[in-house]
C-alpha cells in the first residue's frame, strides 16, 4: 500500500494545524482536566509510558513491554494506517510519551509529522533501524527478489525480520526505563524464543508444497517469500488501489498458470473485488490472510491480540495455497 504525494501533502498540513490546535487548547485542558483524548490519557499509572503507531507493532511491543510499561496505540479500530490523520488526542499523547515505535517513514509519513512538533524529546524508534545494513545486504544477496525497504513497508510480515525487531525494542525500553531494565530483557527473551519457533514453523510448513508460487492482490508478503524460498506474483504491485492494464492482467494470467500456482492470498482488510476476479478467471480459491494492519472493532480474544497466534494461523492459509504436505 503506498500513499501518494497527495495524501502526503494532505496529511502532512493535517498535522500541522492539529498541533495549532493543540498548543491552544492546552491551557483549556490544564484548567478543566478533562481532555477530549480518544485514549487513556499517557503518564497515568506512573509507569514508562510507550507509544505505537498501529496494530502490528503493538503486537510486537507489548509482550516486550509486559506489566513495566504502558503501551498505547495512536490508531484506533477501523483506522487505516497509510491514510491516517492524526487528531489532537494523538499529539497530547504523543507528547507524554517517552519513546514511540512504528513501522517506518514510509508507512506512517504522519508519525514523523505530529512527533516532531507534539513532543520533540520522544525516543523515536521505527522497525527499519532495528535491521543492521550488513544483514539487509546479506539478504538481497542471498534472495533476489527481497524488496527495498524503501519502498515496502511489511517488515513485520517476516517472522525472521520481527527477530531483528524484538532486542531493539527491549534495548529503547532499557535505556529509558534503567531501573527495569532486566524485565524488559527477560520478557524479549521469552517472544524470541517464542518467534524462533515460528520462524522453523514456517520453514517446515512449507517446505514441501505442490507450488512455490503464489498469487497476492498486491505485494505485501515479499518478505516472506524471499525468506522461505517462495515466489510472490502481485497482481497491481506495490499499491492496492492501482488498476493493472489489460496487458499487465494477461502476462499475471500467463505467469500464474506457468508457475501452477494454486490459490490466492488476500488481504482480510482489502476490498478482495480484483482478488476475486483473478481467482475466478484461474478457477483458483481465495485464502485470507492477515496483515493485522488494522486495529478490529469490539472485544477480541487472546489469539487475536497474538503475533505468534496470528501468523501462525496465516501459515495455514499459506500451506493451503501453496497445497503443502
Amino acid at each position: 500500500m503506498i500513499p501518494s504525494s497527495k495524501k502526503f501533502a494532505l496529511v502532512s498540513a493535517s498535522a500541522i494545524v492539529i498541533i495549532l490546535v493543540v498548543l491552544i487548547a492546552l491551557p483549556y485542558f490544564t484548567q478543566s482536566g478533562t481532555p477530549h483524548a480518544p485514549s487513556v490519557a499517557a503518564g497515568s499509572t506512573g509507569k514508562l509510558q510507550v507509544i505505537t503507531s498501529f496494530r502490528p507493532i503493538t503486537l510486537l511491543v507489548e509482550p516486550v513491554a509486559g506489566d513495566y510499561a504502558d503501551v498505547t496505540q495512536l490508531l484506533p479500530p477501523g483506522a487505516e494506517p497509510h491514510e491516517y490523520e492524526p487528531t489532537p488526542g494523538d499529539a497530547m499523547t504523543l507528547a507524554k510519551g517517552k519513546v514511540l515505535f512504528y513501522d517506518g517513514p514510509f508507512m506512517e509519513p504522519w508519525v514523523e509529522n505530529i512527533a516532531g512538533s507534539a513532543n520533540p524529546d520522544i525516543v523515536r524508534a521505527p522497525f527499519i533501524d532495528s535491521i543492521p545494513p550488513s544483514a539487509l545486504a546479506q539478504m538481497k544477496i542471498e534472495y533476489p527478489d527481497f524488496p527495498n525497504t524503501d519502498q515496502d513497508p511489511h517488515l513485520w510480515l517476516s517472522p525472521q525480520l520481527a527477530g531483528y525487531y524484538v532486542p531493539y525494542i527491549a534495548n529503547q525500553l532499557s535505556a529509558a526505563d534503567p531501573a527495569n531494565a532486566s524485565g524488559y530483557q527477560k520478557n524479549a527473551a521469552a517472544f524470541e524464543t517464542r518467534l524462533e519457533k515460528l520462524d522453523a514453523d514456517y520453514s517446515v510448513g512449507l517446505k514441501n508444497c505442490t507450488t512455490r508460487t503464489f498469487l497476492t492482490s498486491h505485494a505485501f508478503l515479499d518478505y516472506q517469500a524471499a525468506a522461505y524460498n517462495l515466489t510472490a506474483l502481485s497482481i497491481s504491485g506495490l499499491s492496492p488501489d492501482a488498476e493493472p492494464s489489460v496487458q499487465q492482467m494477461a502476462s499475471i494470467l500467463k505467469e500464474a498458470k506457468a508457475d501452477n500456482v494454486r490459490g490466492v492470498l488476500a488481504e482480510t482488510d482489502e476490498v478482495q473485488a480484483l482478488s476475486q476476479s483473478i481467482a475466478t478467471e484461474l478457477n483458483l480459491p481465495v485464502y485470507p490472510y492477515s496483515t493485522m494492519e488494522v486495529l478490529p472493532a469490539g472485544p477480541l480474544n487472546s489469539g487475536d491480540n497474538d503475533y505468534v497466534s496470528i501468523m501462525e494461523n496465516n501459515l495455514q492459509q499459506m500451506r493451503q495455497a501453496l497445497k503443502c504436505q
